[in-house]
Formats: C-alpha cells, structure tokens, sequence
C-alpha cells in the first residue's frame, strides 16, 4: 500500500468566526483529502477591530484538531489584523508558520488564488514542492474588473502553480482565458457533497407527510412541490424571473407549490412583497436561511429542485438534491451543463439561459409528466461528489504530480 502522502493546504477563504460559511466548500474538500492523505490546514483570515479583536479569535478557535477514522489533522486560522497592503500581512503569517513547521509537505494545495496564493507558491519553491491550485472564484469570468494589482497577483499564481483543479471545466476555461500563459496541468475536481447526510428520507419517516418526492413517485402524482435553495441574490440567482414563472404555472397548476430557502431578510422581505401583491403568499413560503440538516428535509419532502441563475460555476445544492434523489430543473449557465444535459434528461431539465415563463411552464409540464428514478440520482451524486470519491480524485491528482 502506498504511504500516505503529506499535503499541506493554504487557504484564501475558509470558515472562521468572521465569516462562519465562506469557503465552507473548502472545508469538504480538505475533509475528503484527509481520508486518504495527512493534512495540515492554514488559512488567513482579515479581522476588523485592531489587535483585541485578532487576540479574542486566535483564543476562540486560532487552533482546532479533527479527526476522523482515527487520524487527526490540525487547522490554523491565522487571524490578523485586516489592514492594507493585505498580501504583507498574509506573507508574514505564512512565514512564521513555515519556520515553525517541523515536517515538510509533498504538496502545497492552494484553495483560491487571492489572497494566500502568492505566499504559498513562494513557500513551494523554497522546499521544492509542487502546488496544486483548486479555484472556485467567479472572477475570472472578467478579470478585467479587477484592480490592476489584483489581476498582476492573481495571474503570477496561477502561473506559478503545477496542476490546476477547477471545480467545473466551464471555470478552467474561463481561467485559461483569463491567464493564456498559464502552464499548469487542468484536472477539474468538483466540490463535496456530503452523501451520508444528504440522502432520500426512508419511506417510513414520510408516512406522516402529505407531500413529498418519494411518496409522489410511488402513487404516480407527478410534480408539485418545488424548491429553490440559494442565497436569493437577485443579481445572480435571478429570483424575480424565477417567481415571474412560478407565478404564471400556479395559475394553470393549482396543486402547484413553491418553498425558497435561503437569503438576507432585506432580499427575503422583497421577496414576500411580491408574493403578497399577487395573492401566492399560501402557496410560495420564504423560510430564511437554515441548516444543512433543514435543507435535508425539504429536498426530500420536495419534488423537484428549481434554479434560474445568470451565472454560477457549479452549485452544490444540485448534487445535493440528486443525493436527496430528486431532479433539477436549471438555466444552462456555468459548468450545469457538465452534469445535466440540455432539455429533458434523466436527471431534469436543462432550460436555455433566460428562459422566460412559457419555456419555464412547458419545462415544467414536461417534468410533471416523467418518472424519476431516485436511486440512479443518487448514484450519480455519489459516484461524482462523495467525500471518497472527491478524495481519490485529489490523491490520484498529488501522485500524478510527483509522478508517483
């Protein structure tokens, strides 16, 4: 059996007690990497508030061990003080846990190019380690807005890094783009979908519930329960077309029903508005932002997962849906194609990107009138975007690198 190889991640975004779920797709993946390799996590994070607040959160959690099937790794939140130029401060930090480091790591796995980056393939060069980028950021789709500074930083990492592991081919390309003289090896490597969590609810648990995916695929009832979960940014997630389209099937569909989870209470309140003005307000609720155990319950008491974005990369809520066994119906933005083809297919329906309400309620007629096979989703979620096979697909990309 091959040794387990020592992988050390410097991460731009990371979930912290600034921000408690930006970069929480980073923390699946170093999950998913330490079930097969040792891992050490270190991850920068800005504090506001002088020096008081940066000692304050270095005593809440600077320093957590996990474990998991009997092995632990350690994560180092590197809190400082949010000040300009930010790239010095995040060099000094990374340096000081470099010289304190006792072991040296096979590979240096960057999540996000800005603002760890620079330090981080720095550090590679120093111990002669390859580094693999994974970039989750939409900015290169116009890198251009930017500041000029910025894009210098940004395109020197990428540059100087070995493989680089887009979340979706539709964000490599964009990268390639983006840096043309970029040299690095592309391997896209999709987010965790945490498969044991999220999974079809037992027959049993629904014999209480009136509606729901698995009840309704078993008596033939078709769709009507749809569900929408995102942060309902209007600029991105296009919400106000995707009720525009909602409101208009409910008036020929009166079993029809729509729940939206997720989003700001200012972003919700509008919403909730709109929905009142036009007398839905019984038939498509709003419920805030939740919990991934919540999200469980309605993707599994739901028929359906509904998106209408403008741009994405590759959303986990639709691998988490098919975990949950239930199709998705989405804009074709983004690397959404990559997984679910154009039209009517066995895992939804792909719509044309801003697709308007008559294309929204044929789409929906169609899937209405199609059997899903809940177990097949699920297999292609989990074949795809489990923690073990998001794992072997990173160690397969670190001994590739150093030609294991």
């Amino acid at each position: 059996m091959a040794e387990r190889l020592k992988i050390l991640h410097v991460a731009s975004w990371y979930p912290s007690e600034v921000h408690r779920s930006l970069g929480n797709f980073v923390e699946r993946h170093v999950e998913a990497v330490a079930r097969v390799c040792d891992v050490e996590v270190w991850a920068p994070i800005p504090v506001g508030g002088g020096a008081a607040s940066v000692a304050k959160l270095k005593g809440v959690n600077g320093e957590e061990v996990h474990e998991m099937d009997g092995r632990s790794w350690t994560v180092r939140r590197l809190y400082h003080e949010a000040t300009k130029p930010q790239l010095l401060g995040v060099a000094r930090l990374v340096a000081s846990e470099a010289v304190r480091m006792d072991w040296k790591p096979d590979v240096v796995h960057l999540h996000v190019a800005y603002p760890a980056g620079a330090a981080a393939v720095a550090w590679a060069k120093k111990w002669g380690v390859p580094v693999v980028l994974t970039e989750h950021w939409t900015a290169y789709h116009d890198l251009g807005a930017l500041p000029w500074w910025r894009r210098r930083v940004v395109k020197d990492v990428v540059k100087g890094v070995d493989v680089l592991c887009p979340v979706s081919a539709d964000l490599g390309e964009a990268v390639k783009r983006a840096v043309p003289k970029a040299k690095a090896a592309v391997r896209v490597v999709p987010n965790v979908v945490d498969t044991a969590r999220f999974k079809p609810a037992e027959p049993e648990l629904l014999a209480g519930v009136p509606v729901g995916a698995t009840r309704r695929r078993m008596e033939g009832r078709g769709i009507e329960r749809v569900l929408h979960v995102s942060s309902l940014d209007e600029d991105q997630k296009n919400i106000t077309g995707l009720l525009s389209a909602l409101a208009a099937a409910m008036t020929e569909r009166d079993a029809l029903r729509a729940t939206f989870v997720g989003g700001e209470k200012a972003h919700v309140d509008g919403y909730r508005s709109w929905v009142a003005e036009r007398g839905l307000s019984e038939r498509i609720a709003f419920t805030g932002p939740l919990g991934a155990d919540d999200v469980v319950k309605h993707m599994q008491t739901h028929d359906v997962l509904v998106l209408n974005s403008r741009r994405e990369n590759f959303p986990c809520v639709i691998p988490e849906a098919w975990a949950c066994g239930i199709p998705v119906m989405s804009t074709d933005v983004g690397g959404i194609r990559e997984h679910l083809s154009p039209g009517l297919s066995e895992r939804g329906f792909l719509l044309p990107a801003g697709a308007g309400d008559a294309e929204w309620i044929a789409a929906l007629e169609a899937v209405n009138g199609t059997t899903w096979d809940a177990d097949a989703l699920r297999a292609y979620a989990d074949s795809q975007f489990s923690v073990v096979a998001v794992g072997a697909a990173y160690e397969a990309v670190y001994r590739e690198v150093l030609g294991h």
